[in-house]
């Protein structure tokens, strides 16, 4: 909170509007989503693993960076943590497709939206925390970044479309210049934010031996959230992924209804962020139960229900729910552990997060093949997953509330 009173309002309005912007960063293959089909007719003669690595395995590499970037937020300045991770991705972005080349095309991806994703994603929101310690003003900047991220994905990937609708597929990549004076303002006017001394409850800065007890086991509390985090990502991420696929076996659509319906559900999940800070601050720690109540029952419906509207109203009903989850779960970290450990606390859980973008794919491909079912009956095994990790968590939470009133 020191950065923010000791600069000009209007820089800090343009710094933080630069970081949210920056969140481009995390749906930044969006813009490889409307080319896809282009990339696997110009790559015809490359391994097929090596071309399905570069699209979707972006991910995956990014995950130990964003532990890595936890870990540097907790020692250094996080500006610069989230400089030097969006200025990865600007570079690699912009001239990804700058040699037609698979090689280049995959590396190019993973600096882009593996490396770049991993230390920008873990980075922006231990800023966040950092700059906003009030619990309300922090859970609304969350759902505010969420919102951005979401408008951000749906521009990329419209323009993506418009620009290689020119017939050839490189000219997608222009949108990525945006980034440039994104990384720009960044430098400029987002305020330094070095590790500062912990303060006790009288305002004194902390001794070594006190940080050092507060620091014990901080690991081990927020295990469970990152548990919890992996399953409902996994199941929902299904939904966000493999839409299409469920489109395609219920037979309720072609591809452009597919597009419809992943752009309701990014809208969906813009509206949830915004409207998410005066649900939570009602809420507290229950915001995310009926939402992922509803998660869960849409699943159950869908697969029970295979019809156009049905589909439309599923995506919408659950992109507007995961926004309070997703919300939820940044906020909630950086409460469970010492303030010098909200970096790393952040990266941990959005190892968590990443991992489950990158299996929910196996999971739909692996139990299609090991039940021979297809995605519009599997969908409701998705809902009651959903519905048992809900459980559990409610369980949970009863159990650590009636344990901290007794205490």
């Amino acid at each position: 909170m020191s950065a923010m009173k000791q600069i000009p309002k209007w820089r800090m309005v343009i710094g933080i509007a630069a970081l949210f912007i920056s969140s481009m960063c995390t749906l930044g293959d969006m813009v490889i989503t409307p080319i896809a089909a282009n990339l696997y007719e110009v790559f015809a003669d490359a391994p097929e693993a090596l071309l399905n690595f570069g699209i979707t395995g972006p991910a995956l590499v990014g995950l130990p960076f964003g532990l890595l970037a936890g870990w540097l937020c907790d020692r250094f300045d996080k500006k610069w943590v989230m400089v030097v991770g969006f200025a990865i991705f600007t570079f690699s972005a912009i001239f990804g497709a700058a040699i037609e080349n698979i090689w280049y095309f995959v590396i190019t991806r993973c600096l882009a939206t593996g490396m770049g994703w991993g230390i920008t994603n873990t980075a922006a929101f231990s800023i966040l925390a950092d700059l906003f310690s009030d619990e309300k003003k922090h859970s609304r900047m969350v759902g505010f970044y969420n919102a951005t991220m979401s408008i951000m994905g749906a521009i990329l990937s419209m323009a993506a479309g418009m620009l290689a609708a020119s017939g050839v597929w490189q000219d997608a990549f222009a949108i990525y210049w945006i980034a440039a004076p994104v990384l720009i303002l960044m430098i400029i006017f987002l305020p330094s934010l070095k590790p500062t001394p912990m303060e006790n409850a009288e305002g004194k800065v902390e001794t070594a031996a006190e940080v050092e007890e507060e620091d014990k086991g901080w690991i081990g509390k927020i295990i469970p959230l990152t548990i919890q985090v992996f399953f409902f990502a996994l199941f929902f991420f299904v939904m966000l992924y493999m839409v299409a696929l469920y489109i395609a076996d219920a037979g309720v659509g072609d591809e452009a209804f597919a597009g419809t319906v992943a752009s309701c559900m990014t809208l969906a999940t813009m509206v949830g962020s915004i409207l998410f800070e005066p649900v939570f601050s009602k809420m507290k720690n229950t915001v995310y139960m009926p939402f992922m109540l509803a998660i869960g029952v849409m699943f159950i419906l869908m697969g029970f229900v295979v019809t156009p509207v049905m589909t439309i109203a599923g995506a919408i009903v659950m992109g507007f729910s995961w926004a309070y989850y997703f919300c939820y779960f940044y906020v909630r970290v950086t409460q469970l552990v010492p303030e010098n450990r909200a970096g790393s606390a952040t990266g941990v859980v959005a190892f968590s997060d990443g991992l489950a973008a990158t299996l929910c794919s196996y999971l739909v491909t692996g139990l299609m093949g090991a039940t021979g079912m297809n995605c519009v009956q599997l969908w409701p095994i998705f809902g009651v997953g959903t519905l048992i990790t809900l459980a559990i968590s409610v369980v949970y939470w009863m159990l650590t509330r009636k344990k901290s009133v007794q205490q």
